[in-house]
Protein backbone atom coordinates (compact mmCIF):
# COMPACT_ATOMS: atom_id res chain seq x y z
CA UNK A 1 0.00 0.00 0.00
CA UNK A 2 1.11 3.17 -0.94
CA UNK A 3 -0.16 4.52 3.03
CA UNK A 4 3.64 2.87 3.59
CA UNK A 5 4.93 5.92 1.97
CA UNK A 6 2.42 8.48 2.39
CA UNK A 7 0.98 8.35 6.15
CA UNK A 8 -2.64 7.82 5.92
CA UNK A 9 -2.61 7.79 2.04
CA UNK A 10 -3.48 4.63 -0.23
CA UNK A 11 -3.36 4.44 -3.61
CA UNK A 12 -6.77 5.31 -4.18
CA UNK A 13 -6.23 8.85 -2.44
CA UNK A 14 -3.05 9.29 -4.93
CA UNK A 15 -3.97 8.01 -7.82
CA UNK A 16 -7.81 9.00 -9.79
CA UNK A 17 -8.67 9.14 -13.13
CA UNK A 18 -9.80 12.89 -13.86
CA UNK A 19 -11.17 12.81 -17.49
CA UNK A 20 -11.96 10.89 -20.65
CA UNK A 21 -10.81 13.32 -23.38
CA UNK A 22 -8.00 12.57 -24.96
CA UNK A 23 -6.67 12.90 -28.49
CA UNK A 24 -5.81 10.73 -31.07
CA UNK A 25 -2.03 9.78 -30.74
CA UNK A 26 -1.08 6.13 -29.58
CA UNK A 27 1.47 5.72 -27.36
CA UNK A 28 3.42 2.96 -26.35
CA UNK A 29 4.07 2.80 -22.59
CA UNK A 30 7.15 1.23 -21.72
CA UNK A 31 8.31 -0.42 -18.37
CA UNK A 32 11.39 -1.27 -17.26
CA UNK A 33 11.50 -4.13 -14.06
CA UNK A 34 13.90 -6.45 -12.39
CA UNK A 35 12.17 -8.76 -9.46
CA UNK A 36 9.48 -6.93 -9.48
CA UNK A 37 5.54 -8.41 -9.66
CA UNK A 38 2.72 -6.77 -7.51
CA UNK A 39 4.24 -3.04 -7.82
CA UNK A 40 4.91 -3.77 -11.81
CA UNK A 41 1.07 -4.83 -12.12
CA UNK A 42 0.11 -1.37 -9.88
CA UNK A 43 2.41 0.56 -12.16
CA UNK A 44 0.36 0.49 -15.21
CA UNK A 45 -3.38 -0.70 -13.91
CA UNK A 46 -4.53 2.24 -13.78
CA UNK A 47 -3.90 3.10 -17.94
CA UNK A 48 -4.63 -0.44 -18.77
CA UNK A 49 -7.39 0.39 -20.80
CA UNK A 50 -6.87 3.84 -21.91
CA UNK A 51 -7.65 4.26 -25.50
CA UNK A 52 -4.32 5.97 -26.01
CA UNK A 53 -2.18 3.37 -24.76
CA UNK A 54 -1.96 1.07 -27.61
CA UNK A 55 0.66 -1.42 -25.86
CA UNK A 56 2.51 -1.79 -22.80
CA UNK A 57 5.61 -3.55 -23.04
CA UNK A 58 7.83 -5.03 -20.80
CA UNK A 59 11.57 -5.43 -20.33
CA UNK A 60 12.44 -8.44 -17.75
CA UNK A 61 16.18 -7.34 -17.08
CA UNK A 62 16.51 -11.26 -16.34
CA UNK A 63 14.42 -11.65 -12.69
CA UNK A 64 14.99 -14.90 -10.69
CA UNK A 65 12.62 -17.38 -12.40
CA UNK A 66 9.96 -17.14 -9.21
CA UNK A 67 9.20 -13.17 -10.76
CA UNK A 68 9.67 -13.91 -14.58
CA UNK A 69 7.44 -17.09 -14.55
CA UNK A 70 4.23 -14.33 -13.53
CA UNK A 71 5.57 -11.74 -15.59
CA UNK A 72 5.52 -13.82 -18.62
CA UNK A 73 1.80 -14.41 -18.20
CA UNK A 74 0.77 -11.05 -18.16
CA UNK A 75 -0.05 -10.69 -21.99
CA UNK A 76 -2.57 -13.69 -20.73
CA UNK A 77 -4.75 -10.80 -19.32
CA UNK A 78 -4.70 -7.91 -21.54
CA UNK A 79 -3.61 -8.22 -25.12
CA UNK A 80 -2.04 -4.77 -25.13
CA UNK A 81 0.65 -6.22 -23.21
CA UNK A 82 3.91 -7.48 -24.12
CA UNK A 83 6.92 -8.77 -22.67
CA UNK A 84 10.10 -9.65 -23.30
CA UNK A 85 13.13 -11.13 -20.87
CA UNK A 86 16.97 -9.96 -21.08
CA UNK A 87 19.17 -13.18 -21.90
CA UNK A 88 21.84 -12.31 -18.62
CA UNK A 89 21.06 -8.89 -16.62
CA UNK A 90 21.88 -5.69 -18.67
CA UNK A 91 21.32 -2.53 -16.15
CA UNK A 92 19.19 -0.10 -16.36
CA UNK A 93 20.27 1.64 -18.63
CA UNK A 94 20.23 -0.95 -21.51
CA UNK A 95 17.30 -2.18 -20.25
CA UNK A 96 15.09 0.92 -21.18
CA UNK A 97 16.68 1.44 -24.75
CA UNK A 98 15.18 -1.89 -25.25
CA UNK A 99 12.10 -1.53 -24.08
CA UNK A 100 11.69 1.82 -26.33
CA UNK A 101 13.26 -0.27 -29.58
CA UNK A 102 10.47 -2.54 -28.84
CA UNK A 103 7.61 0.00 -29.11
CA UNK A 104 5.65 -0.04 -32.82
CA UNK A 105 4.77 3.62 -31.79
CA UNK A 106 6.61 6.85 -32.36
CA UNK A 107 6.40 8.27 -29.56
CA UNK A 108 6.66 6.68 -25.73
CA UNK A 109 6.00 6.99 -22.08
CA UNK A 110 9.48 5.30 -19.97
CA UNK A 111 8.19 4.12 -16.65
CA UNK A 112 10.02 2.46 -13.68
CA UNK A 113 8.28 -0.49 -12.68
CA UNK A 114 8.01 0.90 -8.78
CA UNK A 115 6.38 4.16 -10.03
CA UNK A 116 2.65 4.30 -10.76
CA UNK A 117 1.10 5.95 -13.99
CA UNK A 118 -2.47 6.77 -14.12
CA UNK A 119 -4.82 9.49 -16.59
CA UNK A 120 -3.37 12.76 -15.10
CA UNK A 121 -0.02 11.97 -16.56
CA UNK A 122 -2.14 12.07 -19.93
CA UNK A 123 -4.22 14.47 -19.61
CA UNK A 124 -1.32 16.63 -19.55
CA UNK A 125 0.03 16.03 -22.96
CA UNK A 126 -3.34 17.00 -24.29
CA UNK A 127 -2.29 20.31 -24.75
CA UNK A 128 0.90 19.08 -26.46
CA UNK A 129 -1.22 19.04 -30.05
CA UNK A 130 2.20 18.43 -32.07
CA UNK A 131 4.95 16.88 -30.20
CA UNK A 132 8.56 17.55 -31.29
CA UNK A 133 10.80 14.89 -31.29
CA UNK A 134 13.76 16.71 -30.56
CA UNK A 135 12.16 17.77 -27.02
CA UNK A 136 11.69 15.39 -23.93
CA UNK A 137 8.38 16.22 -22.44
CA UNK A 138 8.52 15.68 -18.33
CA UNK A 139 6.11 15.68 -15.65
CA UNK A 140 5.65 18.85 -13.67
CA UNK A 141 4.96 16.57 -10.52
CA UNK A 142 6.49 13.61 -9.37
CA UNK A 143 4.23 12.56 -6.18
CA UNK A 144 4.00 13.02 -3.63
CA UNK A 145 8.54 14.44 -3.27
CA UNK A 146 9.63 15.48 -6.27
CA UNK A 147 7.83 18.72 -7.62
CA UNK A 148 9.19 20.59 -10.52
CA UNK A 149 5.98 22.50 -11.24
CA UNK A 150 8.87 26.10 -10.66
CA UNK A 151 10.18 24.91 -14.55
CA UNK A 152 6.75 24.13 -16.05
CA UNK A 153 5.40 25.51 -19.23
CA UNK A 154 8.82 26.19 -20.44
CA UNK A 155 11.86 24.65 -22.64
CA UNK A 156 15.09 24.40 -21.56
CA UNK A 157 18.29 23.46 -24.10
CA UNK A 158 22.03 23.05 -22.99
CA UNK A 159 22.86 26.43 -22.32
CA UNK A 160 20.04 27.31 -19.94
CA UNK A 161 20.44 23.39 -18.02
CA UNK A 162 24.29 24.39 -17.74
CA UNK A 163 23.18 27.43 -15.56
CA UNK A 164 20.87 25.72 -13.77
CA UNK A 165 21.91 22.38 -13.15
CA UNK A 166 23.33 22.93 -9.65
CA UNK A 167 19.77 23.56 -8.27
CA UNK A 168 18.93 20.07 -6.63
CA UNK A 169 15.61 20.40 -7.65
CA UNK A 170 16.39 20.99 -11.67
CA UNK A 171 19.17 18.42 -11.07
CA UNK A 172 16.34 15.92 -9.65
CA UNK A 173 14.06 16.59 -12.44
CA UNK A 174 16.87 15.20 -14.89
CA UNK A 175 17.09 12.23 -12.98
CA UNK A 176 13.76 10.51 -12.26
CA UNK A 177 12.74 9.52 -15.69
CA UNK A 178 9.32 8.81 -16.47
CA UNK A 179 9.28 11.16 -19.59
CA UNK A 180 7.25 11.08 -22.45
CA UNK A 181 9.99 11.53 -25.84
CA UNK A 182 10.22 10.21 -29.66
CA UNK A 183 11.20 6.74 -30.23
CA UNK A 184 13.88 7.12 -32.70
CA UNK A 185 15.47 10.13 -31.42
CA UNK A 186 16.00 8.19 -28.09
CA UNK A 187 17.38 5.87 -29.93
CA UNK A 188 20.00 8.37 -32.41
CA UNK A 189 20.91 9.66 -29.09
CA UNK A 190 21.60 6.86 -27.10
CA UNK A 191 25.04 6.01 -25.94
CA UNK A 192 25.54 3.20 -23.44
CA UNK A 193 27.58 3.84 -20.47
CA UNK A 194 28.19 1.15 -18.06
CA UNK A 195 29.65 3.05 -15.22
CA UNK A 196 25.87 4.53 -14.71
CA UNK A 197 23.61 2.31 -13.13
CA UNK A 198 21.36 4.04 -11.69
CA UNK A 199 22.14 7.59 -12.82
CA UNK A 200 21.45 6.24 -16.38
CA UNK A 201 18.56 8.86 -16.71
CA UNK A 202 20.76 11.89 -16.14
CA UNK A 203 23.84 10.19 -18.11
CA UNK A 204 21.56 10.13 -21.05
CA UNK A 205 19.82 13.62 -20.95
CA UNK A 206 23.11 14.43 -20.46
CA UNK A 207 23.48 13.53 -24.49
CA UNK A 208 20.22 14.82 -25.18
CA UNK A 209 21.33 18.14 -24.45
CA UNK A 210 24.89 18.08 -25.93
CA UNK A 211 23.03 17.04 -28.86
CA UNK A 212 21.44 20.23 -29.32
CA UNK A 213 18.01 18.83 -27.74
CA UNK A 214 15.68 20.50 -25.07
CA UNK A 215 13.29 19.78 -22.25
CA UNK A 216 9.93 20.71 -21.84
CA UNK A 217 8.56 20.55 -18.30
CA UNK A 218 4.64 19.97 -18.83
CA UNK A 219 2.15 21.65 -16.70
CA UNK A 220 -0.63 19.64 -15.33
CA UNK A 221 1.42 16.51 -16.02
CA UNK A 222 1.99 14.05 -13.15
CA UNK A 223 2.29 10.57 -11.54
CA UNK A 224 3.54 8.83 -8.48
CA UNK A 225 6.69 8.59 -7.89
CA UNK A 226 7.71 5.56 -4.95
CA UNK A 227 10.88 6.26 -2.84
CA UNK A 228 11.39 2.88 -1.34
CA UNK A 229 14.79 1.23 0.14
CA UNK A 230 14.49 -1.80 -2.92
CA UNK A 231 14.83 0.85 -5.99
CA UNK A 232 17.91 0.48 -8.03
CA UNK A 233 18.88 4.39 -7.29
CA UNK A 234 18.71 3.34 -3.34
CA UNK A 235 20.75 0.18 -3.36
CA UNK A 236 23.83 1.69 -4.00
CA UNK A 237 23.18 5.14 -3.41
CA UNK A 238 26.16 7.01 -2.38
CA UNK A 239 27.95 5.20 -5.71
CA UNK A 240 24.54 6.48 -7.99
CA UNK A 241 24.82 9.86 -6.23
CA UNK A 242 28.40 9.93 -6.51
CA UNK A 243 27.78 9.63 -10.15
CA UNK A 244 25.00 11.88 -10.74
CA UNK A 245 27.23 14.60 -9.64
CA UNK A 246 29.63 13.82 -12.23
CA UNK A 247 26.82 14.20 -14.80
CA UNK A 248 26.04 17.39 -13.19
CA UNK A 249 29.85 18.75 -13.96
CA UNK A 250 29.53 17.88 -17.31
CA UNK A 251 26.11 19.48 -17.88
CA UNK A 252 27.80 22.62 -16.18
CA UNK A 253 30.31 22.81 -18.78
CA UNK A 254 27.81 22.40 -22.31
Amino acid sequence: MLSSFIAGATIDDIVKPTCNNYSNMNISLCITTYNRYDLLLESFQHVLTNPRITEIIIVDDCSLPEYWKKIERLPSLNDKIKVYRQAANRGMSRNKADAIAYASNEWVIILDSDNVIDDRYLVGLDAIENPVKELIYMPSFAWPNFDYRKWAGKTYFKSTAAQLIQDDNFSMALNTCNFFVNRDEYARVYQENATHRASDTIWFNYLWLKAGNGFYVVPDCTYFHRVHDGSGFMEQAAYNMAQAENVRKLISEL
